[in-house]
């Protein structure tokens, strides 16, 4: 009888991953912070979330909120903070561009701006409650963490600006001060891959313990240079360490201390050149103007390789970042009253990364990035329950301030190539004469960035009737944002000088560029939630919340006007059900969202050098739909799986590359890295056997087509999904394991983000059109596999 049991949830594993790799339906991972001891019983556990800045069931938060524990994570080979995103509905994550160890995130239509001190995000990224304001450097893995919260929609009054999108909150695992144990895993894969991690929990005493946590990470890159023969595009190199230290007095105080570095030597993303349709990109255009050329000694030949993932860039490829980060919490119960809590953050930032962003042969774009931040940041809070427990309230009082830099360095043309253009100028009789399009010597933008902002908050939830509860919360924030900018060049002679390269000055010297913006506003949000029946919550709110304005860099000319905060204000109503005795779980909400002054990202050529640009997309409105939802089947087998639907569109979008040009009216474009359709589902199954308990996993992600530019363009993804899979042994005591893993089983090409640099050309009418200069996208990886052995000491049960 025993023997027939154990077949049957190993016969439905194999049959539900059969029908996942011929289907192909989506990925999921859901779940929560206690969810694995439930399978003896076949429910799920309660789940505990932090949303709204106080411990409460999720079934009772009334926002969109996706939760995974540290286990779950593990379970389903997340290694990095971008595998959160496979299964989230409408959250796409994704390394940047421009810094692999950066990450971009995308949740409901609202996404992040290029990872610089100058420009915020619109996910806030918070670690045990310290917002990280610079997306470089975040890419970080998935190290010993106690859960990751993901909270979708407007979340402006608990967590301030630069949460239009939504809010990702980390909690890392605090150390027991119970019980000693240790950890230790390695994994091998293709492409030379290997892991190592290590976590050390050491209780001194009753009150106190510390908890030591490693992971490193290597790879082999999966692309190459056709022209420098670079061959380690795409790989792997960093490190993360953390030190907590957690001490409790008494009963009623608590001080978690924790202290993170990060640290990534690679070589970047692979950036695949595009030609673009006929007549091509400028790149191509000028590819095609010097082929009949190429005998010339320095001419050099562009080719765009069929291949995603190589490039045509002879620009050698580097990409570092390291960060330090320091994290202090103390709380404390007041007797019968409040509980006071103080979070101190610091974080230090350092990061270089060579690219060549014309992706050839051309020294058209070859560019140095440098990324350098200072954040501080410092919030008092204080809440309590009072009049009977019927009134649970939170306020705090916060401070912020960021000072560093975003420089960078345009490489010069070699003399040989400009003696080469001389050539081909001198042969056509000075018809095709190209040389304006490249600098002879090394253009520097240098600039000096602080930014600050104070802010006090008050939330509070009342209890209206044993099953209803209405909310109420309101923030004032105040934003200054300070720069100056200096662009140049150095004109060699006797006594080297500087030459303004910034539109609008004279010649010589920069004049003094010092700009300084500020801006105040108020945050609010109200909901309300109901208790239908013991196992079905429904709940409705609205709210408002912005993202930081400011300053772009480089500046275009001294009369440079900043752009103006993003305001959302967003409307969703959802419901929550734990049904068929806690084996089901269903989440599904609707939302719609109005934008005001809608902030979006536009590349382009400043002054010849490239550079992204914030601008105000005026007012644009979106809508959908999401769904979550866990089944456990049987004692053990559960299915994951999650639907989302985006309707994101501008209403008025009229944009002036160059002042007083005529204007491009965007209105009706597609927002870019939003997909209007996501789903993913996941198989989990587990089958006992005499040497420990075999789990199968199979989770599918797809997602419809993406753009990937504000204008867009023939630079954009189709709809594609990828197929991962783990199979598990774990001995009876938990001791050790053994996983054998694959990612992208299907071996499935894709891009999962691109650019494209656009210059405006004269058209019907005399109004303008893109004309695209550059453009490439970013291969996701290829099919790899893996093995992973586990070993623990003294396992808690």
């Amino acid at each position: 009888m025993k023997q027939q049991e154990s077949r049957k949830p190993a016969a439905i594993c194999l049959a539900l991953g059969m029908t996942l790799a011929a289907v192909r339906t989506a990925p999921a991972d859901e779940a929560a912070v206690a969810g694995a001891s439930a399978a003896d019983t076949g429910q799920l556990h309660e789940v505990i979330v932090y949303a709204r800045r106080r411990a409460e069931p999720v079934e009772e938060t009334p926002l969109a909120v996706s939760v995974r524990s540290g286990e779950e994570l593990r379970e389903a080979s997340a290694l990095l903070l971008d595998d959160l995103g496979r299964d989230v509905p409408n959250v796409h994550m994704y390394a940047s561009p421009q810094s692999v160890s950066a990450l971009d995130v995308t949740i409901r239509g609202q996404t992040v701006n290029r990872s610089a001190i100058v420009f915020d995000p619109a996910v806030g990224l918070y670690v045990d409650g310290v917002y990280v304001a610079n997306g470089q450097g975040a890419m970080m893995t998935l190290l010993d963490l106690d859960s990751v919260e993901v909270l979708r929609g407007s979340q402006g009054t608990l967590f301030g600006r630069n949460n239009t999108g939504g809010s990702i909150l980390l909690l890392t695992h605090r150390p027991d001060l119970e019980q000693p144990s240790a950890e230790f895993a390695t994994s091998v894969g293709d492409y030379a891959e290997f892991m190592t991690r290590a976590i050390a929990n050491v209780p001194m005493n009753g009150s106190f313990g510390l908890r030591f946590a490693f992971q490193s990470d290597d790879r082999h890159g999966y692309g190459s240079s056709d022209s420098s023969g670079q061959n380690n595009l795409g790989n792997e190199h960093r490190y993360q360490a953390r030190l907590g230290a957690l001490w409790k007095p008494d009963a009623a105080t608590e001080v978690y201390f924790t202290y993170e570095r990060f640290e990534a030597s690679e070589a970047g993303a692979i950036l695949h050149p595009l030609a673009g349709p006929a007549p091509g990109t400028l790149v191509a255009q000028l590819g095609q103007a010097l082929a009949p050329f190429a005998a010339i000694p320095g001419i050099p030949t562009v080719s765009f390789p069929g291949d995603p993932y190589r490039t045509d860039g002879n620009f050698p490829a580097s990409d570092r970042a390291a960060t330090d980060s320091l994290q202090l919490s103390v709380s404390h119960a007041l007797a019968d009253g409040p509980t006071l809590k103080l979070i101190l953050g610091y974080r230090h930032l350092d990061a270089t990364t060579a690219l060549d962003v014309d992706a050839s042969t051309l020294p058209l774009a070859d560019s140095t990035l440098i990324n350098t931040s200072n954040q501080k940041s410092a919030e008092l809070q204080l809440n309590d329950k009072v009049l009977g427990g019927r009134l649970d309230w939170v306020g705090g009082l916060y401070w912020f301030r960021d000072d560093g830099s975003a420089p960078s360095v345009q490489a010069p043309a070699s003399p040989q190539f400009l003696a080469a253009l001389g050539q081909v100028a001198a042969l056509t009789g000075g018809a095709l004469d190209l040389t304006p399009f490249f600098s002879p010597l090394p253009v520097y933008e240098q600039n000096s960035v602080m930014n600050r902002s104070v802010a006090a908050y008050l939330h509070g939830e009342y209890q209206l009737l044993p099953d209803w509860f209405a909310a109420a919360g309101l923030r004032r924030t105040e934003d200054r944002r300070d720069l100056e900018e200096n662009d140049y060049v150095i004109v060699p002679g006797p006594v080297p000088t500087q030459s303004c390269t910034i539109t609008g000055t004279g010649p010589g010297p920069c004049p003094t560029i010092a700009e300084s913006v500020g801006y105040s506003f108020w945050s609010w949000e109200l909901s309300t939630r109901y208790r239908l029946a013991p196992e079905l919550n429904a709940y409705a709110r609205v709210g408002r919340s912005q993202r930081s304005g400011g300053w772009n860099a480089p500046v275009s000319s001294p009369q440079d006007q900043p752009f103006r905060p993003e305001q959302l204000t967003d409307f969703e109503v959802g419901m929550k059900a734990d049904l068929l005795g806690g084996a089901l779980l269903v989440n599904a909400d609707v939302f719609y969202g109005k934008y005001d002054d809608m902030q979006r990202l536009l590349a382009e050529l400043v002054n010849g050098t490239p550079a992204t640009l914030v601008t105000n997309a005026g007012r644009a409105h979106i809508s959908g739909a999401e769904l979550e939802s866990r089944w456990r089947l049987m004692r053990r087998l559960s299915l994951q799986g999650s639907v989302g639907y985006t309707d994101a569109r501008y209403q008025s979008f009229v944009y002036q590359p160059v002042p007083g040009a005529p204007v491009a009216d965007l209105s009706g474009n597609d927002f870019y890295q939003t997909p209007r359709y996501q789903a993913s589902l996941a198989a989990i199954c587990e089958i006992p056997t005499a040497a420990g308990d075999v789990t199968v996993r199979a989770d599918y992600a797809w997602q419809e087509k993406i753009q990937f530019n504000v204008i867009n363009d023939f630079n954009f993804q189709p709809s594609y999904g990828t197929l991962n899979g783990r199979v598990a042994l774990a001995s009876l005591s938990r001791r050790w394991e053994l996983a054998l893993f694959g990612d992208n089983l299907t071996d499935q090409r894709y891009a999962y983000t691109g650019g494209t640099v656009e210059a405006f050309a004269a058209g019907p009418g005399g109004l303008p059109v893109p004309a695209p200069t550059i453009a490439w996208n970013v291969p996701g990886a290829p099919r790899t596999f893996g093995i992973e052995g586990t070993y623990r000491w003294n396992p808690a049960h």
